[in-house]
């Protein structure tokens, strides 16, 4: 490269000299930026691409470590499913009683799903189940105490049985009328609502657990027991929190 006197040096037009030696002035000479095409091609090929490629890489990683960073931090719901469920008994109570007394025998079991990286999902009231015909309650039952805590990434599965010889439903005409078409077919269409109320440490806030779990169950024996396939449970969306 030639010696060039800065104030020859037209930043905006290399003239006779030759292209690489008027943007190395240029660059060295000039407070604007050096505008000749074939000159500004030239550098945005060496250096400054070098500069750009690195600040993507940069971006990227910094995108990366925000998104790990939100799914680590973020609480997101626990899922539940039904991963079993068995009814011995559903029919009315006595040939003499009216429809709404009823009979059952049911086992079921419960799986709490806690998706989160670190956090650990904590029950902060007990955590129960009821079981529905046609909306109506046949049945309470408990699965978990308050402070049983689901570690990150695992599952908890809670057992639970249900048994009367005659407890009063409170059916309505149509559901007299459904349950009587399910016990003909001997297939009953039941939901499984899960009531609790969850902690996401170190998280404070507390999230209502309100969870939908519809079941389609035939009569099952231990001689001829009823085939069951896992069931999703809807998690309705928390509105509150606390």
């Amino acid at each position: 490269m030639g010696d060039f006197d800065c104030g020859a040096i037209d930043c905006g037009d290399c003239g006779d000299i030759d292209c690489g030696d008027c943007c190395d002035e240029c660059f060295d000479c000039c407070d604007e930026p050096c505008v000749c095409c074939v000159c500004f091609s030239d550098a945005i090929s060496g250096k400054a691409l070098f500069c750009i490629l690195c600040g993507l890489v940069i971006f990227a990683v910094l995108a990366a470590l925000v998104t790990l960073l939100v799914i680590a931090l973020v609480p997101h719901r626990v899922r539940l499913s039904v991963e079993d469920a068995a009814l011995a008994r559903l029919a009315l109570g006595d040939k003499n009683a009216t429809a709404t007394a009823l009979a059952y025998d049911i086992s079921i079991a419960v799986a709490v799903h806690n998706g989160n990286w670190f956090m650990p999902a904590e029950h902060t009231a007990p955590l129960y189940a009821d079981l529905l015909f046609d909306g109506a309650r046949l049945a309470r039952v408990g699965l978990a105490t308050a402070g049983a805590v689901v570690r990150p990434r695992r599952r908890e599965v809670y057992h639970a049985t249900a048994a009367a010889d005659s407890a009063s439903v409170a059916l309505g005409s149509t559901a007299v009328a459904e349950f009587a078409r399910e016990s003909t077919a001997g297939v009953f269409q039941l939901e499984l609502r899960v009531l609790g109320e969850v902690r996401y440490w170190p998280h404070h806030k507390k999230y209502r657990l309100d969870a939908i779990c519809r079941l389609e169950l035939a009569l099952s024996t231990a001689t001829s027991p009823a085939m069951f396939r896992k069931v999703k449970c809807d998690v309705q969306k928390d509105h509150g929190g606390r």
